[in-house]
């Protein structure tokens, strides 16, 4: 990795947060481990229509932590659009991606009033490795994902899920197929900083102050990313996705005694 390459920039670390209470103590463990200077980093959370203790677990971090960062802001917003989101497609085509959009879109704008360099859009129920920030910056790419799975609840093994990563090529104008080869498959065997260009990615990403302002989230049955995704190439932006930089996606409470862990 490239030394002192983008690492004093500001970062804006957020996500919004849905009934995540399960994981949201593993996820916290992580993001407090980042190999980063708290002092260059804002942590905002939107707290939407949640009814476990996310909100607690999310006050108590704050309430232990805020003086170490610039920053650590949590906003209860409720929506109209009130589901359970268990990850079923239709559910999620159906409610949650207007709603993950409106939100999302609420990201890219705290991440403008608070000027900050970089957004990274990280869900609760995905952890991350201390050295994400310090890698994905070294990039000093506009836009770029760390590479995991989203297969654990479409397939019936486990070792499968590589099969579903969260990167996407264009097929045509209406299909996107997951890129899925030997360096997806094993990201841990990849040379450090191994960048892979795509059409679609997202989950857990790092985008510019310059995109925030650019690109925004919609509605697509594919999900909000790819509105975002196509918005941001539409204003002339590549996409980038570090394949050897893993983050592990626990999508489920079943998954997390496997999971909890990863560091």
């Amino acid at each position: 990795m490239p030394e002192n390459i983008n690492q004093d920039k500001k970062i804006l670390v957020a996500c919004p947060v849905n009934s995540r209470g399960w994981i949201i103590p593993y996820y916290l463990r992580n993001l407090y481990n980042l190999d980063y200077d708290k002092k260059l980093i804002d942590i905002y959370w939107i707290i939407n229509n949640s009814t476990d203790n996310s909100l607690a677990l999310l006050q108590e971090f704050k309430r232990q932590y805020e003086n170490e960062y610039n920053s650590v802001g949590i906003e209860v917003y409720n929506s109209k659009n009130k589901f359970t989101d268990d990850r079923r497609i239709k559910i999620r085509e159906e409610y949650s991606y207007y709603w993950l959009s409106d939100l999302r879109n609420k990201l890219l704008k705290k991440c403008l009033d608070l000027n900050d360099d970089y957004l990274f859009s990280s869900d609760c129920d995905i952890l991350f490795k201390k050295d994400i920030l310090k890698r994905l910056l070294s990039h000093n790419k506009h836009i770029v994902s760390s590479i995991l799975y989203n297969g654990y609840l479409v397939t019936k093994s486990l070792n499968e899920a590589y099969k579903y990563p969260n990167i996407l090529r264009k097929v045509d104008n209406n299909r996107y197929e997951h890129i899925v080869n030997y360096r997806v498959k094993y990201p841990d065997k990849n040379p450090i900083g191994t960048l892979v260009a795509c059409d679609l990615t997202g989950a857990c990403i790092l985008i510019s102050k310059e995109v925030c302002s650019k690109a925004k989230y919609g509605w697509h049955k594919q999900g909000e990313d790819e509105y975002f995704c196509r918005s941001a190439k539409q204003a002339g932006y590549d996409i980038w996705c570090d394949v050897s930089m893993y983050s592990q996606h626990v999508m489920s409470p079943d998954l997390l005694e496997r999971f909890k862990d990863f560091e």
